[in-house]
């Protein structure tokens, strides 16, 4: 088995333009030509910090195993620890991690106590990991984008890398099939596009129900740099289809995961899409 490498890679996702203002038009002369477009970005976890809150590591993995603890802080703008949070999708904080490789993906929810939060998670093979930690502070609009920042950690020796599978019209989990009702086809980049999934079973479609607030969940990490987007699904889930809206500024692939429950139980499946 060889070494596994390490390759550090940063970026941002970019969701929407705001437009400088244009320079008055003498009488009579042509109109200026618009100005090109100002990106402005939300977080995607590829940073410590955004909008003035850090995320500071008190605990984190550096070996394999299960059940590993894990213990961060949130810092807001006064230097100090966060301690009040807005409830978004039944929680105050959702964890994430995924591998460099965009596999071994947890969703996790840790306990808030004087300021630290904790969990523990499995960790069983080497690599490069990412935590992203999803939250919106007391007092701020939730209705827009919640923060989301990032802590790296590396776990030494061998590692065992998954490679990408290729977009698949459809994904079986727990005896479910979930199809992509528009096949593999491509979506396009820095647009509004729709994903639709039916889900399926052998006795028919499945009672789909609410799962951490929502009808189901969609994690998307962009392969090339692992930034993250999180969508979830229409309210309503007519025949057992979940539709998701989502935009992706970057092209290349992106790797989803995507929760959904029945009779109690998170099921959880993966589909790769290619972004043009």
């Amino acid at each position: 088995m060889l070494p596994y490498l390490v390759l550090l890679t940063a970026s941002v996702i970019t969701i929407g333009y705001v437009l400088d203002e244009l320079p008055a038009t003498p009488s009579g002369a042509a109109p200026a030509a618009s100005p090109s477009p100002t990106p402005f970005m939300h977080s995607d976890g590829l940073s410590d910090s955004h909008d003035g809150y850090l995320i500071q590591p008190v605990t984190l993995p550096v070996k394999r195993g299960k059940a590993i603890p894990v213990a961060f802080r949130i810092l807001g703008p006064d230097g100090l620890p966060l301690l009040s949070y807005e409830t978004i999708q039944t929680r105050q904080l959702h964890l994430y991690l995924v591998r460099d490789d965009a596999s071994n993906y947890q969703h996790l929810h840790p306990a808030l106590a004087d300021g630290t939060w904790t969990t523990t998670v499995d960790v069983t093979d080497g690599g490069a990991y990412r935590f992203y930690a999803e939250f919106v502070p007391r007092g701020k609009d939730t209705l827009g984008h919640p923060t989301v920042l990032g802590l790296p950690f590396l776990i030494t020796g061998d590692t065992k890398l998954a490679p990408l599978p290729a977009p698949a019209p459809s994904a079986t989990v727990d005896g479910f099939t979930l199809t992509r009702l528009d096949g593999v086809t491509h979506l396009r980049a820095a647009r509004g596009e729709l994903l639709r999934f039916k889900v399926s079973s052998a006795a028919g479609p499945p009672v789909l129900e609410p799962h951490l607030g929502a009808m189901a969940h969609l994690s998307a990490f962009e392969v090339r740099t692992l930034g993250l987007t999180h969508a979830h699904a229409a309210a309503d889930a007519p025949d057992a289809t979940l539709t998701f809206h989502v935009e992706f500024a970057n092209r290349g692939e992106q790797r989803l995961y995507l929760e959904f429950k029945v009779a109690g139980t998170i099921h959880r499946t993966a589909f790769t899409v290619f972004v043009t």
